[in-house]
């Protein structure tokens, strides 16, 4: 199976949260310690990763808590990676923080909103209407100061909130300039391999706020350890031997705990990410 070359990068800024969703493992699942990432530590991934195009500023936890979250935005721009996009929960977008996210280098701003109201209150246990709030601020700020900064909404969908999502898109396409559906991570088997480990668009790797380098946000406890982005490059750990094995187990179908039980919820509305497609074979 053809593997592409490594050009993004998720970075986990921190995985701690001021919020507690029922469908996330940080509230429940994540063994972990919490913490931030050094700002050191950012400068040298970036700096080991010259062909880096795009680089996803969250994982699990909200990145904005991060205290130096815009000078890493600063430095990724000025190290030339040409997509910078972060995912926030959209709780902390207070009149100073509107102000620096419109004025970084920032490509790519999502907001994850699930569903209706009520949904939204049930998962999130925060008022829709505040974050709406929050959201339509921004876009009126970045409207007159910079348009270009594009603005988006991600729904992780669940066996029983997919029915909200025809009156969702319809309304926050009005709103923003993308939305995003995607099925919720669940606990369940897998058949085939994942194609993560090769490419799936483009070579991925996630690098948590410790250093752990690992092949793919799902791991959220960390069972599929690479390396350490101290110690190595990030690009090298893409094909390193730890990796190759991993890429056979999954091409043999004998797949670690971690991967084994990876599955995500079907639903009328979504397709799965974590998965070909089309049959693979190797």
């Amino acid at each position: 199976m053809d593997i592409k070359k490594l050009t993004s990068l998720i970075i986990e800024p921190t995985n701690t949260c001021n919020l507690r969703c029922t469908f996330c493992y940080v509230t429940e699942g994540m063994e972990r310690p919490e913490g931030f990432m050094e700002l050191e530590l950012f400068k040298k991934v970036i700096d080991d990763s010259p062909d880096l195009e795009h680089l996803c500023m969250h994982n699990w936890g909200e990145p904005l808590l991060h205290k130096d979250i815009f000078e890493m935005f600063d430095y990724a721009h000025n190290a030339s990676v040409p997509w910078l996009v972060m995912n926030t929960n959209g709780t902390l977008l207070s009149p100073k923080m509107r102000e620096r996210i419109v004025d970084s280098p920032l490509s790519i701003i999502r907001f994850s909103i699930d569903g209706s109201a009520e949904t939204f209150k049930r998962v999130r246990g925060v008022e829709l209407e505040k974050i709406k709030d929050n959201i339509l601020r921004l876009k009126e700020l970045k409207e007159k100061k910079r348009p270009d900064l594009s603005m988006g909404v991600v729904f992780t969908v669940e066996e029983d909130t997919w029915e909200d999502a025809e009156q969702y898109v319809e309304t926050w396409s009005e709103i923003v300039d993308h939305v995003r559906l995607q099925p919720k991570l669940i606990d369940g088997p897998r058949v085939e391999p994942c194609p993560e480990l090769f490419g799936k668009d483009y070579g991925k790797l996630v690098v948590l706020w410790d250093g752990t380098v690992i092949p793919c946000c799902v791991d959220y406890n960390a069972t599929l350890k690479l390396g350490d982005a101290f110690d190595s490059k990030v690009s090298d750990l893409w094909w390193s031997h730890e990796m190759d094995n991993l890429r056979e187990q999954h091409l043999e179908g004998a797949f670690p705990t971690r991967c084994k039980n990876c599955q995500e919820c079907e639903t009328p509305v979504t397709e799965k990410r974590f998965f070909f497609q089309q049959p693979v074979s190797s």
